[in-house]
This record gives C-alpha cells, structure tokens and sequence, in this order.
C-alpha cells in the first residue's frame, strides 16, 4: 500500500466513527461509552501505538506499552478489563480528528 493509500484507509476508517453513538458528547441522550473493540479500533485506526495513547491520555506506560491501554482494550467480562474514561476517549477522539471542540460547545 502506498503512503497515500495507507493514509486513505486510515482516513475512511476514522470518518466510520463519526456520527456513532460513542462519538456523541456526553450530554447528548444519543451517547454511549465505547466498546472495548471500538477502543482498539480508534487506536488502530489512528495509527498509535499503547505508548502514543498513554502519553496522550495521561496514564502510565513504558517501553512495552501500557497496562491502562491494554485494559481499555480488554473484552468485557475478562478480570482485567477497565472502562476508558470519558475525558480520556473524548481527548482520543479530538487528537484523531473524528470529533471537534465545537461540536462539543454547541450543546452548551
């Protein structure tokens, strides 16, 4: 795949998260949390890495990755999956460009 392609497909697999329930503000009775598969997909998606995710979230990570991310990841009903934080997937969604700051104050 050339670089414009790969950059294509990155692009049309970010523009399938607008207008999903979990892209909706919070206060919007449309919103719901992400699934953990919506999680890995925005990741992959975007193109970060477990690390790129951590520093841009705040959570902790290391030369391997980080465990936070990995649990956002994680299947529900699996012991070490946690819920990613409001704050931390909307920061998610406006670092990827799937979402902006005005689509946020418009409801305010």
């Amino acid at each position: 795949m050339t670089e414009q392609n790969a950059a294509y497909g990155q692009a049309s697999e970010l523009e399938s998260f607008k207008n999903a329930g979990c892209t909706m503000p919070a206060f919007s009775e449309s919103y719901v949390p992400p699934t953990p598969e919506q999680v890995g997909q925005l990741i992959k998606a975007a193109g970060w890495s477990q690390r790129q995710v951590a520093r841009l979230t705040g959570v902790s990570y290391n030369d391997k990755g980080s465990t936070t991310v990995r649990k956002w990841k994680t299947p529900k009903g699996k012991p070490e999956h946690r819920e990613i934080p409001y704050s931390a997937w909307r920061l998610m969604l406006l670092a990827a460009g799937v979402v902006s700051i005005s689509d946020d104050q418009a409801g305010l």
